[in-house]
């Protein structure tokens, strides 16, 4: 069956934005869209009109860590995701509780993981950290993750008619833009 026109518009167009301040070296801005975007796609299937902190770690459990080898896990991305979009820092009240680690992001093109650890591990102390208080991501593998996870989302729709009802209904509460003529 096919994506709804509503849900592959969304997907269509946060894919095309990220690309897009992906190639204009606007990693941050590109970041800050993936958790948006993350966000947008927990509550199209999310049971609530609500949606928690469980969909979306449901959502990142789902479609987005069975796709690639960044080592994160849910709870860690949805803290960053936390303190990201609500304050720009790593640090969020999950890591001040002791419940979730920080993410540090590593932007630019790909490196071998031991240089990109070696060179965020040295600025820990200063910064009172320690290797094992953080995770360090290359924003490019993460982009990389989550474009196969949207992927993964797209073959879920496909193949679960009520899936694809239910997020039907739901993209169609989407923001809509109207061209003004």
């Amino acid at each position: 069956m096919p994506i709804p026109s509503a849900v592959w518009n969304t997907i269509k167009s946060d894919m095309h934005a990220v690309t897009v301040l992906t190639q204009s070296s606007c990693d941050t801005h590109a970041l800050a869209l993936v958790f948006s975007s993350i966000d947008k796609m927990a509550w199209l299937t999310s049971a609530n009109i609500d949606h928690t902190r469980n969909d979306f770690i449901r959502w990142v459990d789902d479609y987005l860590l069975p796709a690639g080898s960044v080592s994160l896990n849910a709870i860690d991305l949805y803290a960053a995701r936390c303190g990201f979009l609500h304050t720009g820092s790593s640090e969020s009240k999950l890591f001040r509780d002791g419940k979730a680690k920080q993410i540090f992001y590593s932007v630019g093109p790909r490196k071998p993981q031991a240089e990109v650890l070696t060179e965020v591990h040295s600025k820990l102390p200063k910064l009172g950290l320690t290797p094992d208080d953080v995770v360090v991501v290359q924003c490019i593998e993460l982009l990389e993750q989550w474009v196969a996870a949207m992927q993964r989302f797209t073959d879920a729709i496909k193949a679960d008619a009520s899936l694809e009802a239910h997020t039907k209904g739901r993209a169609e509460l989407q923001l809509a833009v109207f061209p003004v003529a």
